[in-house]
């Protein structure tokens, strides 16, 4: 049986997890988190009353040692309250900055590299808001998300050149999903969640986990692991708990269920350093 670790990001806090425990690794309103070099980087932020306004978003530096989360720093600042995932591929750190609809890249160093709109600017709440919310990709291909409630229309995973040219898009069954996972076989792992299911895609496989909202998702060759939670108002969602459903990666079998005082945004597999 799998012994791996993962970590969740949560409005709650940073969460170590396995099959069968959790505890709390820093305090704080998260939502992405990346992985590079062994560190770990996390979007927090504070409530859009305070001090700092919407622009209370940052990049928390972390790195592991005996097993616990030391903050290093602070790699980048300023950013709007509501950006969302992040992930690091061809040597690049991505920010989700969902209200402005638009993915922030940075370098390695965390140095400001480019601004990619996605769609225009649109009010949080209106019709032209599609609510991009997660973003994969390898060297030559990224993978975003568009949630699309707001639009009235079905979820959409639009897939574009490095350059972030459009190539194409996959239309999904339902609104409101969320993340997007490469697979090693070259298709797509993502949270169908109003639903309460992911789907593997291309081919439209679908396999249920529960009947909550699914989001934060993370795959392995042996394991994949599906967050989930009720779905809640946006001032109640920091109150709402949570599960991480261990599935097997060949039938999708589910091997294990944890519950966690917080609903999960990103789960990162990690092995953390002494």
């Amino acid at each position: 049986m799998s012994l791996s670790t993962y970590l969740v990001a949560s409005r709650q806090g940073l969460y170590l997890a396995t099959r069968s425990e959790w505890r709390l690794l820093a305090a704080g309103a998260f939502f992405g988190i990346a992985c590079a070099k062994g560190d770990v980087f996390a979007f927090r932020h504070d409530p859009p009353s305070g001090d700092e306004g919407p622009q209370s978003g940052r990049v928390v530096h972390y790195s592991w040692q005996d097993g616990e989360l030391r903050e290093r720093g602070i790699v980048a600042e300023g950013l709007d309250h509501n950006c969302h995932q992040l992930d690091f591929f061809d040597d690049s750190f991505f920010v989700v900055d969902t209200l402005n609809q638009r993915i922030l890249e940075y370098d390695s160093g965390w140095t400001a590299a480019a601004e990619h709109q996605i769609l225009p600017p649109a009010e949080r709440d209106g019709p032209d808001h599609a609510h991009l919310n997660s973003i994969a990709g390898t060297v030559d291909t990224v993978w975003l998300m568009l949630h699309n409630m707001h639009r009235g229309l079905p979820s959409e995973i639009v897939e574009l050149d490095r350059a972030f040219t459009e190539r194409g898009r996959t239309i999904l069954p339902c609104s409101g999903c969320h993340d997007i996972v490469p697979l090693a076989d070259g298709r797509l792992l993502t949270c169908l969640s109003p639903v309460g299911e992911v789907a593997v895609l291309p081919g439209g496989e679908r396999h249920p986990i529960d009947g909550l909202w699914t989001r934060g998702l993370t795959a392995a060759p042996d394991e994949i692991v599906v967050g989930s939670s009720l779905y809640g108002q946006r001032h109640a969602r920091a109150l709402l708990p949570g599960f991480l459903t261990f599935l097997d990666a060949g039938d999708f079998s589910r091997t294990g269920r944890l519950y966690l005082p917080a609903a999960p945004t990103q789960i990162r597999r990690v092995e953390p350093a002494g």
